[in-house]
């Protein structure tokens, strides 16, 4: 299945223009979605209906943001400018809401038993005390690190007015959740179809850090893509622990802001 998706992916840039738009994100859309098509209508194949339909859960919302903000392609005139904020916050928000929907999808279509999307959850004060503690943890850790590590000296301040930080907010919440569903959610209920649960939270984590490395970090983010394999990891433990996704949304959260405000401006010089 992975083989499939890598030869999908790289083979085009073999023969394609490499200053061109190449809209991996869809072409990896569409084979998903004919591996899932063809697992949940072939009898003999609906073994591996939850882990096909895991992976266009991956990558259908994706390829829908990046559709909306403009990197594959002509952007649709929704919201402001392509890659605005306004534009990001639309974005994101309909990843989310397709993330959600693909959910309910993999939860009714694919065989039974039902899977343990740990999405339909009434809260508890466990889950608000991992939550909490973890956000805390991380904001600490993060603060206590050495700037020139993290590729800033000291910690810049966005100056950003209302609606921007407003746009900003919802842009960063709305795709951490959808992440949380799509990983820790969809894809972690589904390897433990044919795993163990260790072994299921680590084996989301790795394809956690890789869809960052072959989808969103280049330049100076790249070392960090070992840390986002590891928080991949955290985050799988703490849903596996809690039995729910809240925690991790939560710490999630938290995490793409303290790195967006901290952690990006030194990178690039924002």
């Amino acid at each position: 299945m992975l083989a499939g998706a890598a030869v999908v992916l790289l083979l085009p840039r073999a023969f394609g223009d490499p200053q061109g738009v190449d809209p991996d994100g869809w072409r990896l859309t569409g084979y998903f979605a004919a591996l899932t098509a063809a697992t949940l209508l072939v009898r003999s194949l609906r073994a591996s209906a939850p882990l096909a339909f895991a992976f266009l859960t991956l990558a259908l919302p994706f390829s829908l943001w990046l559709w909306l903000i403009g990197y594959s392609g002509p952007a649709p005139a929704i919201l402001g400018t392509p890659d605005g904020l306004a534009r990001n916050a639309v974005a994101a928000m309909a990843e989310l809401v397709l993330a959600l929907g693909m959910a309910v999808g993999f939860h009714y279509l694919t065989p039974r038993p039902r899977p343990n999307l740990r999405l339909w959850v009434r809260p508890t004060l466990l889950m608000l005390a991992f939550g909490v503690v973890g956000s805390l943890l991380f904001l600490g850790i993060g603060f206590v690190l050495p700037a020139p590590l993290l590729g800033r000296e000291g910690v810049p301040l966005l100056a950003l007015g209302g609606s921007a930080a407003v746009f900003l907010g919802v842009a960063n919440a709305a795709s951490a959740v959808a992440q949380e569903i799509q990983f820790r959610g969809v894809l972690m209920a589904a390897l433990e179809r044919q795993q163990s649960p260790a072994a299921a939270v680590i084996t989301q984590g790795l394809i956690f850090g890789i869809a960052h490395l072959a989808i969103q970090y280049e330049g100076p983010a790249l070392s960090f893509v070992p840390i986002v394999i590891g928080l991949g990891w955290l985050w799988g433990w703490m849903t596996l622990r809690s039995r729910s996704l809240l925690p991790a949304m939560l710490v999630h959260v938290v995490a793409d802001f303290y790195v967006l405000a901290v952690v990006v401006s030194g990178l690039y010089g924002g």
